[in-house]
């Protein structure tokens, strides 16, 4: 069984490496290349992370990412009708528009099988996630931002 060890990556690292995925794919293939060699040089295989251990990480993490899009988006929409005012009806259409436009941008935009190995941890499986993560979190914060911000 191959290693599945991810490389560390750092929250700039990441913002980096979809900057890259999206304007400069070749950076990306060769950032991927270097990062397939390090990990081909781990010197002892890790023991896998039992299968239900993962399951209740993502459950929590996707849980912090939904109490936080929401939060965000409350506070946000909150924050705006206080200083600006509760906006027109017609913003609040487009702004509600605009979200469900981001969600429907990430559901149609992963990739899946067409780039999938066979542990999930190259750097373009990666970036595919966390831009995934992101539309959704984005689409999240400004439908919440719309509704919170309505009079």
């Amino acid at each position: 069984m191959a290693d599945t060890r991810p490389t560390q990556v750092n929250p700039w690292r990441a913002v980096y490496l979809c900057v890259l995925g999206i304007f400069a794919p070749a950076k990306l293939a060769a950032e991927e290349a270097a990062d397939n060699a390090a990990r081909n040089n781990y010197s002892a295989k890790a023991d896998p992370t039992p299968r239900a251990f993962v399951i209740r990480r993502a459950f929590w993490v996707s849980l912090a990412l939904v109490v936080g899009s929401i939060t965000i988006g409350y506070f946000a929409g909150r924050l705006t009708a206080v200083i600006c005012g509760a906006p027109p009806h017609v913003v609040i259409t487009a702004v509600q528009v605009l979200g469900a436009a981001l969600l429907l941008w990430g559901t149609l935009f992963v990739r899946g099988w067409e780039i999938q190995s066979f542990a999930g941890v190259t750097l373009s499986e990666r970036v595919n996630q966390w831009l995934y993560r992101f539309l959704y979190c984005a689409g999240t914060i400004v439908v919440v931002w719309s509704l919170a911000s309505a009079p």
